[in-house]
């Protein structure tokens, strides 16, 4: 665990916010994969919820990334 936390560290804090947020988005990514596959055994309940919250961190982190490259490109480094 604590090997993978030191490969997302990066330069500087932008850096390491971007490598984050992308390890959220495929996490996110996965949790929507697994509910929509969950889908075909039961359409209600964990399937379906598994699926929104995966949308939801995928979106949310996507919103992160861009602003964190807004900052990096008006802040600059």
């Amino acid at each position: 665990m604590k090997n993978v936390l030191g490969m997302l560290r990066g330069k500087d804090k932008f850096e390491t916010v971007e490598n984050c947020s992308i390890l959220f988005i495929a996490v996110g990514a996965a949790m929507l994969t697994s509910g929509i596959g969950l889908t075909v055994l039961s359409p209600k309940g964990v399937s379906a919820v598994l699926a929104m919250l995966g949308s939801l961190i995928s979106f949310l982190s996507t919103v992160v990334l861009i602003f964190t490259w807004l900052a990096k490109e008006f802040l600059g480094e």
